[in-house]
């Protein structure tokens, strides 16, 4: 780990280099089974499944609620899929998978996942079902054959009646709720400090620290599950660990999640292994300076060119998102100046926006592209040749310079040319501890730590380098699953 070998030799960059020395003054002591660090989806999950099976479960979790993010998860298989008549090429998104990440990610943990993602999905979606909800599976996928995307992402639909509070993705508030009815004891604003034990020994629980600065032992009998996240939200570790380019001029999704690494931190002092660096970041396109554009835009960027400061392409603009993102992030000034490109044929649903946009000072307007390029500081010459080209494309039906499929845009035909400011957006840090196919984690000679697991973004060498997208959601698909096998694991040991 970055770090980690400064550290052990008394040279510190950060503060978070120093290993601490053991917390000593504890003021009550607590006993469990499965001891669950993070009441995300992926805790909640681990939460969930544990209690049904059993097992006498404990969340501490430093906020002051569960949390839950996101919009849908992706599956290898579930039952709708089955009922829509829905197959995943296995053998293609597998190999797909490790090519983007350059054949350095665990073949062994993708094809866990593969093979565990029907079982866990089905239990996830048969708490929707309880509740009355149902799930829609998303059909929104490129079928191109070099970027081939799976149609797994499934998004959950929950009825207004059912009385969840969750405004996106209903998996952890159900989880959350199922846990608590099955005994489950969650304890909010503790903020977990230190492992107790270490590689060598095991890990027999963790000191937490509640909200009145007390510190409590908490003991597990069958095993702690770090479920805390990424560290996106520290940007000390952002500095440290991931590519400058991967969050330099981007904006964020959700900044204030309490996602700062904090299992990352208890899990390499306790001497386990991580991700080597830079490790990945899930940076999508469609950023604006504050967080997302809004659906308003959907058709205006859908259609748009992407340009840069010199106002010409870069991009295959209909790509996965992170391939876009990554591309723009390869620009100078880390895409600082990038745009969407687009006129007034293209940009319906957005009318309502313009001026709140302009406003802003996210949009620019010309009657002409030149004009437009001088409004919004890109080179008017550059801007102009890279319209009328791309416009040429159309008569033989081949963007002879980044092979986008023109039958599913189209050229520009209108009066009243628009350039909407554009950056990456960070959704999580997808690198971590790394971990065995039951979630165990590893040691540097990769061992298992007795009694320590890692699911969720907390966990590692289930992505390198990139976030490959061609399975929409594996992120939250991937808290789901691991999830699911973590806690199966611990409560029957084996």
């Amino acid at each position: 780990a970055a770090g980690s070998a400064a550290a052990s030799a008394g040279e510190t960059q950060y503060a978070w280099e120093a290993v601490p020395d053991p917390i000593t003054d504890i003021t009550s002591t607590v006993d469990t089974d499965i001891l669950v660090i993070g009441a995300g989806l992926a805790g909640c999950a681990c939460a969930a499944a544990a209690a049904e099976k059993g097992g006498k479960v404990t969340v501490v979790e430093k906020t002051s609620s569960w949390n839950g993010r996101g919009g849908g998860f992706g599956a290898i298989n579930s039952h709708y899929m089955d009922e829509l008549g829905i197959e995943v090429d296995k053998v293609n998104a597998k190999q797909h998978w490790i090519a983007q990440c350059a054949s350095r990610a665990n073949e062994d943990l993708i094809v866990k996942f593969f093979n565990s993602s029907e079982e866990a999905s089905n239990w996830l979606l048969a708490k929707a079902e309880a509740v009355g909800g149902s799930a829609m599976v998303g059909a929104f996928y490129s079928h191109d054959d070099v970027y081939a995307e799976q149609p797994g992402y499934h998004m959950l639909m929950i009825p207004e009646e059912a009385g969840l509070t969750s405004t996106g993705f209903a998996g952890a508030e159900l989880c959350y709720l199922d846990a608590v009815k099955d005994g489950a004891e969650f304890v909010f604003e503790a903020r977990a400090e230190q492992l107790v034990g270490d590689a060598a020994s095991g890990i027999t629980g963790v000191v937490a620290t509640t909200k009145d600065g007390k510190h409590v032992q908490y003991n597990a009998k069958k095993g702690v599950i770090l479920a805390t996240g990424g560290y996106d939200a520290n940007p000390e570790l952002m500095e440290a660990w991931t590519r400058p380019e991967d969050y330099a001029s981007s904006s964020w999704w959700n900044p204030g999640w309490g996602t700062t690494g904090d299992g990352h931190l208890m899990g390499i002092k306790a001497g386990a292994q991580m991700d080597p660096c830079p490790q990945p970041v899930m940076n999508f396109r469609w950023g604006n300076p504050d967080s997302f554009y809004d659906a308003r835009t959907w058709n205006a960027v859908y259609f748009a060119l992407m340009v840069n400061g010199d106002g010409k392409r870069f991009v295959r603009e209909d790509l996965p998102f992170q391939s876009v993102s990554n591309a723009q992030n390869a620009q100078p000034d880390f895409g600082k100046s990038c745009w969407q490109v687009f006129d007034d044929t293209m940009f319906e649903g957005m009318e309502d926006a313009v001026e709140e946009f302009k406003q802003k000072g996210w949009l620019f307007e010309g009657s002409t592209p030149e004009e437009l390029a001088a409004a919004c500081g890109v080179d008017p010459q550059g801007l102009a040749d890279t319209i009328a080209r791309y416009n040429g494309f159309f008569e033989a039906g081949v963007d002879e310079d980044f092979g986008r499929d023109l039958a599913g845009t189209i050229p520009f035909t209108g009066t009243r040319f628009f350039a909407l400011t554009t950056n990456s957006c960070v959704l999580a840090t997808v690198g971590g501890l790394t971990i065995d196919g039951s979630c165990r984690v590893l040691d540097t000679d990769d061992r298992v730590i007795e009694g320590l697991y890692a699911v969720g973004n907390a966990s590692g060498n289930f992505f390198a380098g990139n976030y490959p997208r061609h399975i929409p959601g594996t992120s939250i698909g991937r808290a789901v699953t691991f999830g699911y096998v973590a806690a199966e694991h611990a409560v029957k040991g084996a």
